[in-house]
């Protein structure tokens, strides 16, 4: 670490430290605000999928996935961000740190590949046949892909271990820990930075290429419609479908919007003037708003699907399925 990079560090910790009693009030308020909603939401989301034999489909258990990560990210990595906004400072061993760096990358990564799963599925059940749906998506074959998600998440997170032992540091700036070098000036700053990248990117271009051939299968099932081509139990059942995508798209915008700030952050300082070079306050929103997406998603499902909502009642009010 130059002087530069470890002066702008320094800077961070004394901006943590030095906070106004008010000001460490409500960021840990509107935090721990996050923490409960997220935690809260997913396990009525998972309860409402278990209880509701009409949500007990193939393409909801990418939702169980999904939140999954996110109730694995508010019991075992937010708590400990919080703490270290209500302390000022990083209030654990370093092996926490260890560990709170790893199941926020596991999450991060099981969350890109569950909604690049649920992509391909969307891009299978509009725009390929409905015998290869049904061959592809069996039960079992989601379960495996969930489950090689998980693997191959843990796996490549506990790789970084192999090149540092210590491969996570506090940041003071986004009150968590995170990569120690995400830079290409050293051994492990290369294998964080080529795990990042390839990661988001890979991600990212599979999801955009399955919506954008999404996209136009039904703009062209629409001028199907227009010209009368089509028998109405087929157009209500593709409008169904269209009904599904549009929810599990406007999740995956949802997430995308959270992620974005942070990413964009990430990636200035990657190949900029190098980590810690904007203020505190900049680094913490980023963090908000990366962790909001945790909360959003279980609100999507309720305001875009009756079923969903009567899945939360029935939770709610402990009636059965």
């Amino acid at each position: 670490m130059n002087e530069s990079t470890k002066h702008r560090m320094d800077q961070l910790f004394l901006s943590l430290k030095d906070r106004e009693r008010w000001l460490v009030g409500i960021e840990s308020a509107a935090y721990l605000a996050v923490i409960l909603t997220a935690l809260l939401g997913n396990i009525v989301l998972t309860l409402a999928i278990y209880k509701t034999g009409t949500l007990r489909n193939s393409q909801n258990y990418f939702l169980v996935s999904l939140a999954a990560t996110d109730i694995l990210n508010a019991v075992s990595c937010m708590p400990l961000t919080l703490a270290a906004l209500i302390t000022g400072k990083w209030p654990f061993e370093d092996f926490v740190c260890q560990l709170q760096g790893s199941f926020w990358t596991i999450c991060t990564g099981v969350s890109l590949l569950t909604l690049g799963l649920i992509a391909f599925n969307r891009y299978v059940k509009i725009v390929r046949s409905a015998s290869l749906y049904q061959k592809i998506f069996t039960r079992r074959n989601v379960w495996i892909s969930i489950a090689i998600s998980w693997l191959s998440s843990v796996f490549l997170s506990s790789s970084v271990f192999l090149v540092d032992k210590t491969a996570f540091s506090f940041h003071p700036g986004k009150s968590l820990c995170f990569f120690k070098h995400l830079n290409v000036t050293n051994r492990l700053g290369i294998y964080s930075t080529i795990l990042y990248v390839i990661l988001t990117s890979v991600a990212f271009s599979m999801i955009f290429f399955c919506y954008f051939k999404v996209l136009r299968k039904i703009r062209a099932h629409y001028a199907q419609v227009r010209n009368s081509s089509l028998q109405n139990r087929e157009c209500a059942a593709f409008a169904e479908e269209i009904r599904i995508t549009t929810m599990l798209f406007v999740t995956l915008l949802a997430i995308c919007i959270s992620w974005s700030p942070s990413v964009i952050i990430d990636f200035y300082e990657l190949f900029g003037n190098g980590q810690f070079m904007f203020k505190r306050q900049l680094y913490l929103l980023n963090v908000f708003t990366f962790q909001s997406s945790s909360a959003v998603n279980p609100f999507i499902y309720g305001l875009m699907n009756r079923e969903f909502r009567e899945g939360y009642r029935r939770v709610l009010y402990c009636r059965d399925g």
